[in-house]
């Protein structure tokens, strides 16, 4: 094969590894979380983060954002798991525990669908600036400040407000 075709080969599998639709993942770990904190260890002594089917849907949910994430060592302090009772769980987390108020998660997951969405709000925006951004499909989109609804009693609201119906 000529050196033209190879880069063209390596191209298309770049192209297919990176950018490829998010197929839907295996949720029904999540089952098992349902009331208890995402950092307790409940399935082969791992947290909900460290699953691997969980890391799989946060992977295509969150694109760029998903390498800091997998980073962090810890995601606390967090809160119980929600369930809607219709296959539709939050997880809430900090993201950052020295600056909780700009560095938190709401990790919205569709056990029927397999798939994940984040409303993450993160102080990395220009010059430390506080920005909402819903992930989803690999993709950011900015909200409105508090978008993600910190502090709010619905847990499932700015999945409604901002999901698209996933």
């Amino acid at each position: 094969m000529s050196t033209s075709g190879w880069i063209s080969l390596g191209g298309k599998l770049l192209a297919a590894l990176c950018c490829a639709p998010a197929t839907a993942t295996d949720l029904s770990v999540i089952e098992k979380w349902t009331g208890e904190y995402p950092s307790t260890k409940i399935v082969n002594d791992k947290p909900l983060w460290d699953q691997p089917e969980i890391q799989s849907a946060m992977r295509a949910a969150m694109g760029q954002y998903f390498l800091e994430f997998s980073q962090k060592t810890t995601h606390t302090p967090d809160a119980p798991v929600q369930s809607d009772g219709n296959g539709l769980y939050g997880a809430w987390s900090c993201t950052n525990a020295d600056d909780c108020g700009g560095n938190q998660m709401i990790a919205y997951f569709n056990s029927p669908a397999g798939i994940a969405q984040v409303c993450l709000r993160n102080s990395a925006g220009e010059g430390g600036a506080v920005q909402d951004l819903w992930l989803a499909n690999g993709k950011a989109r900015l909200l409105p400040l508090n978008g993600c609804g910190a502090g709010q009693r619905d847990p499932f609201a700015p999945l409604r407000r901002f999901g698209g119906g996933s």
